[in-house]
């Protein structure tokens, strides 16, 4: 993630809070959508401005595990192809993976 979303994401946790925002992730690539999952939740893994030693405390999903929350046209429009091609199931289990070390208590959608 780089740095000017990172400063994007960290301006909406301030103003609305974390219980009001999640990430919504798109990354093809479950190391990447793991980065991305845990610099939301915890801040900037490289250390580097504006994330540096700030915890926003995002909940990440991939939008794979929002699909029943959107529209079925707009879904098939823009993921289904991508659900043939990307191996789903592991970059899921990879993003819970992370909501479940940075909130153990918490409950995913």
């Amino acid at each position: 993630m780089d740095q000017e979303n990172q400063a994007r994401i960290r301006a909406l946790a301030e103003k609305y809070g974390d219980e009001e925002l999640i990430a919504v992730l798109g990354s093809a690539d479950p190391e990447m959508a793991v980065i991305a999952a845990a610099t939301a939740a915890g801040g900037d893994l490289m250390l580097i401005d504006p994330f540096a030693e700030a915890q926003c405390g995002l909940k990440a999903y991939h939008i794979a595990e929002l699909k029943e929350w959107i529209n079925p046209e707009v879904y098939l429009r823009h993921m289904q192809m991508m659900e043939i091609i990307l191996d789903i199931p592991k970059i899921i289990r990879e993003v819970s993976s992370v909501r479940e070390r940075f909130f153990p208590l918490e409950v995913s959608l």
